[in-house]
């Protein structure tokens, strides 16, 4: 595993939750998006591979794209640029003007781009048979934060990346104003960022040339369009634990009625990165240990990981027969994540490598519908999750959890009331206690750890044992010596013996 230098490019298509959520209330196995996503992804990553980039991986609708920047490497910044354009050229000149699609509302894009070192890192969890390749560095996390803010077709880039470009190239480049950059400047360690819109950078001719230059793109995306019928795509329904294996959408869909997700984050990951990126190497090592310990929690609770995603882990949870139930499971994830990354704070080698800082983690979940399958190439398929239960999560985890805080959305915490009403169960009677309401916002939240978690559940516990022994012990002789209960018919509540 070797550090290098390169340039990390975030493209993501800007309104895709806005017309999931559209489509769920006229299909709920969302088809069309799936369908249009399958193609969208298959032609992006063939102009990706035409640019001589990779694809690290898709997330929903954001490709992470990296141009490795090595003495060998024949990749100019002009190349860069004109690959960020050609993106934009491919989503709004010929994906969303294929037949296939022509009554659809269109797909709109933006991106975010930064400069750094990095190392490529494949994740040995113990989880999977193949390890999950990602890339460690400021460089990653910077891009995707910036690219989150950008408008439609607009590119946001970095200091770092503006001082490698040439002159002309930085005359079409704009610097972003305080009121800009005020949702994402406290969370990177640069002061300046740049924008410009992806029709300014190049001229009308060269253009013209650029989207000519994607002919075999646009071929291979009609064929691939037509290639399956809506009607074609099935689902099955999951009554085992949920597995990626096998999944693709010509052939197995799994459709989870009612079932968890999770998004669990390091908090403020990228302000632990020096401008200069000399603790790279630390840091590295630290998430090593990080991504230990979200495979083995997630593994440990019989939940389905979807992917990694930098520092942060996106899983699956569903009930099947044999297993406990999962939104108990999840939460217990959720509550042990806390406990294992605040640990790593007692550790005296990370202590050192985190320069005497705090590591933490801010987690989402959320429970309802799941679509799971795999999409794009056939040798470079992600798996995928879509549904309104997955953006509810990354809310949850994204704008309102803060450090050690698990955050669910009220649906999930609806469903813990109710079946600790039904139930008395003392893991949901834990829960429902454990969650406080944030504000009016619909959301709720917890710093509970495993520990606190457990010491909740054993006094719930103690209290239906001793609930139990005094039922039992309250009885109460009629006159024809039949034996009653005392507190099945408390006295003061008009009961007449």
């Amino acid at each position: 595993m070797d550090k290098t230098k390169g340039v990390h490019l975030y493209v993501n298509i800007k309104n895709l939750m806005d017309l999931i959520k559209k489509e769920e209330e006229k299909d709920d196995d969302l088809k069309r998006t799936l369908h249009r996503l399958q193609t969208y992804f298959l032609g992006h990553s063939i102009l990706i591979k035409q640019y001589g980039a990779k694809v690290e991986k898709y997330t929903r609708g954001r490709s992470h794209i990296v141009f490795e920047l090595t003495d060998d490497s024949d990749i100019s910044y002009e190349t860069i640029l004109e690959t960020t354009v050609a993106c934009f050229i491919f989503n709004n000149e010929i994906f969303n003007n294929l037949s296939k699609y022509s009554l659809y509302p269109s797909f709109s894009m933006h991106a975010g781009m930064d400069y750094g070192d990095y190392f490529d890192y494949y994740i040995d969890d113990k989880v999977d048979a193949d390890d999950e390749y990602t890339t460690i560095g400021g460089v990653a996390n910077n891009s995707a934060k910036i690219q989150t803010c950008a408008p439609k077709d607009c590119i946001y880039v970095t200091q770092e990346f503006m001082g490698e470009l040439s002159s002309d190239m930085k005359e079409k480049f704009i610097e972003l104003t305080e009121e800009e950059k005020e949702q994402f400047s406290e969370k990177i360690r640069s002061n300046r960022f740049y924008k410009a819109y992806y029709k300014n950078i190049f001229d009308e001719d060269y253009m013209e040339e650029i989207e000519a230059g994607l002919a075999d793109v646009k071929e291979r995306v009609e064929k691939e369009s037509r290639s399956l019928n809506l009607r074609d795509i099935t689902f099955e329904s999951c009554t085992k634990q949920l597995s990626f294996e096998g999944l693709s959408l010509k052939g197995k869909n799994k459709r989870i009625e009612e079932g968890g997700v999770i998004c669990a984050d390091i908090r403020g990951f990228t302000q632990l990165f020096f401008v200069n990126d000399q603790n790279l190497d630390d840091l590295k090592d630290v998430m090593e240990k990080v991504y230990e310990i979200m495979g083995s929690v997630i593994n440990d609770t019989e939940g389905t990981k979807v992917q990694y995603q930098g520092d942060r882990i996106v899983a699956v949870y569903n009930d099947f027969s044999d297993g406990e139930d999962s939104i108990v499971r999840m939460l217990e994830a959720a509550f042990t994540l806390n406990s294992k990354i605040q640990e790593l704070n007692d550790e005296s080698d990370v202590t050192e490598k985190l320069n005497n800082k705090k590591i933490s983690i801010g987690t989402g979940c959320s429970y309802d519908k799941i679509i799971a399958t795999r999409l794009g190439l056939n040798k470079n398929k992600d798996n995928i999750i879509l549904s309104e239960s997955y953006k509810r999560a990354n809310i949850c985890e994204d704008k309102y959890a803060e450090s050690n805080e698990i955050v669910i959305w009220k649906h999930l915490k609806e469903e813990i009331d109710s079946k600790a009403d039904e139930t008395e169960d003392p893991k949901y009677l834990a829960l429902q206690e454990l969650f406080t309401s944030i504000s009016t916002t619909g959301y709720y939240k917890s710093t509970a750890t495993i520990e606190e978690y457990e010491e909740k559940v054993n006094q719930k516990k103690a209290l239906a044992n001793k609930s139990s022994e005094v039922f039992s012990a309250k009885t109460i002789k009629s006159s024809t010596g039949r034996t009653s209960k005392a507190n099945l018919r408390p006295w003061g509540r008009g009961g007449v013996w």
